[in-house]
C-alpha cells in the first residue's frame, strides 16, 4: 500500500507558482503613455516661439518634459513590485512623509506666483503639494477601509473623525502657501472618499457644512485676498472686462473659438504662440489644443482622459478588498476633479484657479505623481489576482 505524502508549504508555493498569471491593465497602461507622449508635443507646438521662463533653446521644455515622462514611466512600474497591502500596513509612515514634505517649503521652499509651493533640490524643483495629494489617498484609503476585527465592513464615526482630522492636516498646510486651487481639489477628492466609502449622509453633510463655515471666516477674516475674489467675479460674470482678472479667460476662449472644428493645425495656433493666452503651456494648456487640434482634436484628448479615469473606477469596482477600491478611487477622483477644474476654467464654466490638465500640462512634479497614482492603480489589479491566485491554491491543498 502506497502511502499518500502529505503536502507540504513547498508544494504550496510551487502550485501557486504554476497557477499564478500576474495580470497588467495595458489599456490604462497605453492611455496614459499615449496621452503624456502627446502633452509632450503640444507643449512643445506651445513653447518653441514663446519661450517662456527666459529659456533659450526652443526644445527646452520638450526635453524637460520627456525626462519627466521617462521618470514617471520608471515610477510606475517600480511600484508593481510592492504588494498593496504592505502600503496599507505603512500608511502613517506615507502621512508622515506626506506632510513632512508639506511642512518643509516653508523651510525651504521659493515663491511662484504669490505661493510658496516649490523646493529647489539644485537638479531640479518639485511641488510636494503635488505628490502629497497621492500620499493624502493613500492615508485616507487605510483610514476608512476594514480595519482588524471588524467582521463587516463599516464606516463609523470613529473613522470619519479621523480620515477628517487626516485631510485637514493636508488642506491646511496647502491653504498656508497659499495654494487655494489644490487646496480645493485635495478637499474634492476627501469627499469622494467619504461618499464612496458609505459613510452615513449626515456625516457628509456635516463636513460639507463645517467647510463652508470655514470659507465664510476666512473671508470675514481676510484672509482670502482680493485677486482670487476678482477670480471668482470674473467666473459669476466673465463679461465684466477683458483685461485683468477677466484677461486670461477671454484669451483662453478666443483661442479655444478660434480653432472651428479641425482647428489651425499643430505649431499653427496665432493665439498661443504669440503669448496672447497666459500660461498656456501649463494652466492653459487645453488652448493650445482648441486652438491648434479644434473641437475634434479636444474631444479626442477628453475622451482619453475619460477612460483613463473609467479605468480606475473599473479597477476599484473590482477590487478585492476595501482599501484598494478607496485606492483606486481615490487616484480616479484626483485625475477626474483636475480634468473638470482645469477644462472648466479654460472655458469659463470654473474659476480660474491654476489646476494644472493631468499628463498634458508642463511640470514634473504633476506628471511624475500622476504616475505614481496610476503606478497604484495597476498594483491593485495586478496583486489582486494574485491573492486570488493564493487562494485557490490554498483550497486544493486542503
Amino acid at each position: 500500500m502506497i502511502k499518500r505524502r502529505k503536502k507540504s508549504f513547498s508544494d504550496f508555493e510551487s502550485l501557486d507558482k504554476k497557477k499564478r498569471r500576474v495580470k497588467f491593465d495595458f489599456i490604462l497602461f497605453f492611455l496614459v503613455i499615449a496621452i503624456s507622449s502627446f502633452g509632450v508635443l503640444i507643449i512643445y507646438s506651445a513653447t518653441r516661439e514663446t519661450l517662456p521662463g527666459g529659456v533659450t533653446d526652443p526644445q527646452y521644455y520638450l526635453k524637460r518634459q520627456a525626462i519627466w515622462l521617462a521618470a514617471g514611466i520608471v515610477i510606475c512600474v517600480a511600484v508593481q513590485f510592492i504588494n498593496y497591502r504592505k502600503i496599507q500596513r505603512y500608511w502613517w509612515l506615507i502621512f508622515f512623509i506626506g506632510i513632512s514634505s508639506l511642512a518643509a517649503v516653508f523651510l525651504f521652499g521659493y515663491e511662484v506666483y504669490g505661493s510658496k509651493s516649490w523646493i529647489d533640490l539644485k537638479f531640479f524643483t518639485i511641488q510636494p503639494s503635488e505628490f502629497s495629494k497621492v500620499f493624502m489617498v493613500i492615508s485616507l484609503a487605510a483610514v476608512m477601509s476594514k480595519w482588524k476585527g471588524e467582521k463587516v465592513y463599516r464606516v463609523t464615526f470613529k473613522k470619519v473623525a479621523i480620515s477628517s482630522t487626516v485631510a485637514l492636516i493636508f488642506v491646511l498646510l496647502v491653504l498656508l502657501e497659499p495654494d487655494y486651487g489644490t487646496a480645493l481639489m485635495y478637499f474634492i477628492v476627501y469627499i469622494g472618499l467619504l461618499f464612496l466609502s458609505g459613510a452615513n449622509f449626515l456625516y457628509l453633510l456635516s463636513v460639507l457644512g463645517l467647510t463652508a463655515g470655514g470659507f465664510f471666516i476666512a473671508l470675514k477674516a481676510g484672509l482670502i485676498k482680493q485677486y482670487q475674489l476678482d477670480r471668482i467675479l470674473v467666473f459669476l460674470k466673465p463679461e465684466v472686462s477683458s483685461e485683468g482678472a477677466g484677461y486670461s479667460l477671454y484669451q483662453s476662449r478666443l483661442a479655444i473659438g478660434s480653432g472651428d472644428f479641425l482647428g489651425k493645425g499643430l505649431f499653427l495656433g496665432k493665439q498661443t504662440n504669440l503669448s496672447y493666452v497666459p500660461e498656456h503651456h501649463t494652466d492653459f494648456i487645453f488652448s493650445v489644443i482648441g486652438e491648434e487640434l479644434g473641437f475634434l482634436g479636444a474631444v479626442v484628448v477628453l475622451l482619453v482622459l475619460v477612460v483613463i479615469v473609467w479605468r480606475c473606477f473599473y479597477i476599484a469596482s473590482n477590487s478585492s478588498d476595501s482599501f484598494a477600491m478607496l485606492l483606486s478611487s481615490g487616484i480616479g477622483f484626483i485625475i477626474l476633479s483636475q480634468v473638470v477644474i482645469n477644462i472648466g476654467m479654460t472655458i469659463g464654466i470654473m474659476p480660474i484657479i491654476g489646476i494644472p490638465l493631468p499628463f498634458l500640462s508642463s511640470g514634473g512634479s504633476s506628471l511624475v505623481s500622476l504616475f505614481l497614482g496610476i503606478g497604484l492603480v495597476e498594483n491593485v489589479y495586478i496583486w489582486k489576482e494574485v491573492r486570488k491566485d493564493y487562494e485557490i491554491a490554498y483550497q486544493e491543498l486542503k
